[in-house]
């Protein structure tokens, strides 16, 4: 294998099939990027079993040409090597060659000679696309993903809750995150006729969002064991989380008791100063909610306490007065998410979920559990 390629082009493509590998892999091939050259395109791939991502780079881009072919082949290289060279080298184009398990990697000023590993031990992965595809536009999926995939568990005790499910009927997507404190569930129209349900990791995603890049579609395509993402010059495929999901439908009431209207901004901020005295272990703020008054409170038994009162203009309170703690983390966190200029908090009691909207976007709602607290 042996050719010049753009560097710049070349280092796009790496950083994307990088996300896949694992540089502590067991399997040493998979430690590696695959390189296979064929007579008008590149192809690169990485992957840890879980993610696999490639990449295509077309001898031409746009009527440019982007490398020079002299001899076709493929090789397996490590990952970090040849990403650290071709990001450090200081060349315009970028020569490689193998020959007897090594790569001679040349710049206008560097040579690089590495020991690469036979393409032959690297594992063969389908990157075909089964079935109709669901399609979305890419800034769509980037915000449903931004909207929900925080609230989706990082503890492996319960690997399912680890990943965000995906489920679709009666053309409506419905996208749901929870760990048991805490609940992002969006719902989005769609053309696709077909159903399903499945649950994506949420590390795989979150690579994935990464990748996307902005005014293009994304196709999606579904089996029973994996889920394939169509980027153009780019295809991803995850391995699917076995287990039932939880039904989480149960979690959200329909009737409210208490409803605090409150401008987002002046909410996130105040959570954010009262937390000042708190920490990881211990993030819970307290809200003290009447018609004519609210306040937000924190207290650390080491630190200190604080207390905020939100101003007048800032919010419309409706109901008998209520005293609610909860992770100030998990407020703000879902606020955000709801990226609106005005939300409502709703309550049911002081010991019951509280779902948390805006009018803007009525598809999206996020739910916090409440904790008691004796202070």
């Amino acid at each position: 294998m042996k050719f010049k390629i753009n560097r710049q082009v070349l280092l796009a493509n790496l950083n994307k099939v990088q996300r896949a590998v694992n540089s502590k892999n067991p399997y040493l091939a998979l430690t590696g990027i695959k390189f296979t050259l064929q007579d008008d395109q590149l192809e690169l791939i990485g992957s840890n079993n879980d993610l696999s991502i490639r990449c295509i780079i077309k001898k031409g881009i746009q009527d440019e040409q982007v490398f020079e072919i002299e001899e076709t082949g493929s090789a397996v290289i490590n990952e970090k090597i040849i990403c650290d060279i071709i990001k450090k080298i200081d060349s315009d184009v970028v020569e490689i060659m193998v020959t007897d398990n090594t790569a001679k990697i040349k710049s206008e000023n560097s040579i690089f000679n590495i020991n690469t590993i036979p393409s032959t031990d690297y594992p063969s992965f389908d990157f075909t696309f089964i079935g109709q595809p669901l399609s979305m536009d890419a800034l769509e999926l980037k915000t449903v993903l931004d909207q929900t995939l925080f609230a989706c568990s990082d503890k492996e005790s319960r690997p399912i809750l680890t990943g965000l499910n995906i489920s679709c009927s009666n053309n409506k997507l419905e996208f749901v995150a929870t760990d048991t404190y805490r609940l992002s569930k969006k719902i989005v129209d769609t053309d696709y006729a077909e159903s399903f349900r499945v649950t994506i990791a949420k590390v795989s995603l979150d690579e994935i969002n990464r990748i996307i890049e902005l005014g293009s579609l994304v196709h999606i395509y579904i089996t029973d064991k994996k889920a394939t993402f169509d980027l153009g010059d780019c295809t991803i495929i995850t391995r699917l989380i076995n287990g039932t999901y939880p039904d989480t439908s149960r979690l959200i009431p329909e009737q409210f008791d208490q409803i605090l209207t409150i401008n987002n901004s002046s909410l996130i901020n105040s959570v954010d100063r009262v937390s000042i005295l708190l920490n990881e272990r211990n993030d819970i703020v307290k809200l003290n909610m009447k018609e004519d008054e609210v306040f937000i409170s924190s207290k650390n038994s080491e630190a200190g306490s604080a207390i905020e009162k939100i101003s007048a203009e800032d919010y419309g309170y409706e109901g008998n007065p209520l005293i609610i703690s909860f992770s100030g983390h998990y407020l703000t966190e879902a606020a955000r998410a709801l990226n609106s200029e005005e939300i409502s908090l709703h309550f049911t009691g002081d010991m019951k979920p509280i779902i948390i909207k805006s009018k803007t976007n009525s598809n999206l709602i996020q739910l916090i559990l409440p904790v008691r607290t004796y202070n």
